[in-house]
């Protein structure tokens, strides 16, 4: 490990080590120095190596070293100078996002470059033998081999920038933001395998918030702000789950709007719950659950109505039309008539979740047709939409 007196001695023998082509040894030369005790107490050099480091780690798309030196310089800056690392790590987001689209440019074939199925997985050995047996064009060989490992890279550095930045309430927009770009990424490029682990990522960042509620620096989320950020992430997911028809992990997105509204005992705006209703019932009909479809639209009726001052009498008609036909498309027989004691708890179950999301609390002892059916929504139907 090289050692250096000054962290100014090893930014320029890294300079020296990139003018005659040894950017690995340059690299490890600012590694040894962000992972040394010795320089523990932030300084404005510290952040040029920094800046000079992740450019590196870029270029060289060295992700595991990119996330190392992150981490250590988040204990560096975290209670001195926490603008200081966002600042990087924005520049770390830049510099993978710039890489990534001139492959895509240069390649002209993002249809091609991205014909990977899981952007996790390593290329087999078998892969290559086959790609070259099958007699694989050079173009298509070369567009893949260039731009595939960038995505792979850009894939990664979202990874590890939401790993560095969770829970921590001094970065919460910049965690939210690059969530944001993260979801855009799945949505541009249809990558639904990494937006299921996406979700599944930011799922478990919120169960260890709730989980370890004594970590410093963690987020209120009583505070408006932080319980904004975090709706607004869920509501990205949600709209991204929609658009990429994954409707199993759309259901898990408003689960987790749900559970979130639960746990802070808070009703979003109604801008949102209106798209939080508009999304539900669109994961209703595909699952064929016409009554919760029906009273999906009834609540978004209920909700434009009481809260959308423009909103025009043609296009409240228009709605109220179609909370009707919602309605009567309801059967007005029960279709589980016979089936197993199994399967009527499993529906019993299913039925108690979607009740749930739609704001009912129904008591588990009782049967949800008690409640919620055809004849109670026809009903309401004659006494409020007028």
């Amino acid at each position: 490990m090289a050692t250096f007196a000054k962290p100014e001695n090893a930014l320029k023998r890294a300079e020296e080590l990139m003018n005659v082509g040894q950017k690995q040894a340059a690299l490890q030369a600012l590694h040894d120095l962000i992972t040394s005790k010795r320089y523990r107490a932030w300084q404005k050099t510290l952040e040029k190596i920094m800046f000079k480091y992740v450019e590196l780690c870029v270029d060289m798309r060295r992700g595991r070293f990119a996330k190392d030196g992150l981490i250590q310089y988040r204990i560096v800056c975290q209670q001195v100078n926490v603008g200081s690392l966002e600042e990087v790590i924005k520049y770390f987001l830049q510099l993978s996002s710039e890489k990534a689209d001139q492959a895509q440019a240069q390649a002209q074939a993002s249809e091609i470059a991205l014909d990977v199925e899981d952007l996790e997985a390593e290329k087999r050995p078998e892969d290559l033998m086959l790609s070259y047996v099958s007699g694989e064009k050079g173009k298509d060989r070369s567009d893949r081999e260039l731009v595939t490992p960038w995505f792979k890279f850009l894939w990664e550095t979202y990874r590890t920038v939401l790993e560095i930045l969770r829970n921590n309430s001094k970065l919460e927009a910049l965690y939210a933001m690059t969530a944001h770009r993260a979801f855009q990424f799945c949505l541009q490029y249809k990558r639904t395998t990494e937006f299921r682990r996406l979700c599944e990522i930011i799922r478990n960042h919120l169960v260890n918030l709730n989980k370890y509620r004594d970590q410093r620096d963690r987020p209120d989320l009583n505070l408006p702000e932080s319980l904004q950020l975090y709706l607004d992430t869920r509501f990205e997911q949600l709209k991204a789950a929609t658009e990429l028809e994954l409707w199993q992990e759309a259901f898990r997105s408003i689960e987790d709007i749900h559970g979130l509204m639960c746990m802070v005992k808070k009703t979003p705006k109604p801008q949102m719950m209106a798209i939080y209703y508009s999304k539900l019932t669109k994961i209703f009909w595909i699952s064929e659950s016409h009554l919760y479809h029906a009273y999906a639209w009834f609540k978004l009726y209920i909700l434009q109505k009481s809260y959308n001052k423009n909103l025009a009498q043609k296009d409240l008609q228009l709605m109220a039309s179609s909370v009707l036909l919602a309605a009567i498309s309801i059967m007005p027989y029960d279709h589980k008539h016979g089936a197993h004691h199994f399967e009527l708890e499993n529906e019993k179950e299913r039925s108690s979740r979607m009740a749930s999301l739609l704001g009912f609390s129904l008591d588990s002892k009782k049967d949800t047709r008690e409640v919620l059916s055809r004849a109670a929504l026809l009903s309401d139907l004659v006494s409020k939409v007028s």
